[in-house]
């Protein structure tokens, strides 16, 4: 029987934690629960083998570690459970910028303990474990940003695998580029907008606004962390943004209708190849 601890039972913890117990009969998943609250909770909602309080408690023995916290959560404990991991033990996190995280792991584990950064392509606006899903991985990507030539990471491949991901190697550098404009701008974009039309407007609002603005209900933990992790390439797309913007504010206010029809065309044209079937 292996042991898995998981730290940060939220939506994310919790999914996994059902995840995994669903595809493999041999583990044992335990939860760390930092308060009375969260312990009580855990416990009626029945997704682990044992909520746990204490951290020694938690990780003694454990065969895995899955750090599924905000990411500078992931950082800080990342330097506090160094002390209570045997040898041989596989860490790994879930979290949404990678560089900081790996980083961080090289500095704080010891050496005989493995970790292995992944970030699966999924999740909701929704939070905590009661909206915890258990096929939430299934047909996902997953992005690993460690090496394939460790025998842990190809452990931790395995076990996305069972739960249905699909996954990529990729540097964590590159993962951070990239997920900033896949994800994380687009966070952004849908926070400014929700935080941009007035109140009043509600009962004239589209379902365009809708579908624009669902993601802004993502916790403010999570995305705080994200944005400050991975600044730099935020800023830069976001400079890279506002002068989209700025072409179009221009074009409408010179009433450029041939370049406004034009540029619309021309994304219009890149939408329909971008989410063409691979």
């Amino acid at each position: 029987m292996r042991k898995i601890a998981i730290i940060g039972v939220g939506f994310m913890g919790g999914s996994f934690a059902k995840a995994i117990k669903m595809s493999f009969s041999t583990v044992c998943v335990w939860g760390y629960a930092r308060s009375n609250a969260s312990y009580y909770k855990l416990e009626r909602l029945r997704i682990l083998d044992k909520v746990e309080k204490n951290l020694e408690k938690l990780l003694k023995d454990a065969d895995y570690v899955v750090l599924a916290t905000p990411v500078y959560a992931i950082v800080e404990y990342l330097k506090k459970i160094s002390c209570y991991l045997k040898k041989g033990t596989i860490v790994f996190d879930l979290g949404s910028s990678k560089e900081l995280v790996e980083k961080s792991a090289k500095r704080f584990l010891p050496k005989e303990v493995d970790f292995v950064g992944c970030h699966p392509l999924c999740g909701s606006e929704k939070s905590g474990p009661q909206h915890s899903v258990s096929g939430l991985f299934k047909g996902s990507l997953c992005i690993i940003t460690s090496s394939f030539k460790k025998k842990s990471t190809r452990e931790v491949k395995k076990m996305w695998e069972k739960m249905g991901c699909r996954i990529v190697f990729m540097p964590a550098k590159l993962h951070d580029r990239i997920l900033s404009s896949t994800s994380h701008l687009p966070h952004l974009v849908s926070f400014s907008l929700m935080y941009l039309v007035s109140f009043s407007f509600r009962n004239f609002s589209s379902n365009s606004l809708r579908d624009l603005t669902r993601i802004s209900f993502s916790p403010a933990t999570v995305w705080t962390d994200i944005f400050l992790s991975n600044q730099k390439n935020i800023v830069r797309d976001v400079e890279k943004f506002i002068r989209v913007l700025n072409k179009f504010k221009n074009f409408i206010k010179n009433k450029k209708r041939k370049k406004i029809f034009r540029l619309i065309e021309e994304i219009n044209a890149k939408q329909k190849k971008f989410w063409k079937k691979r």
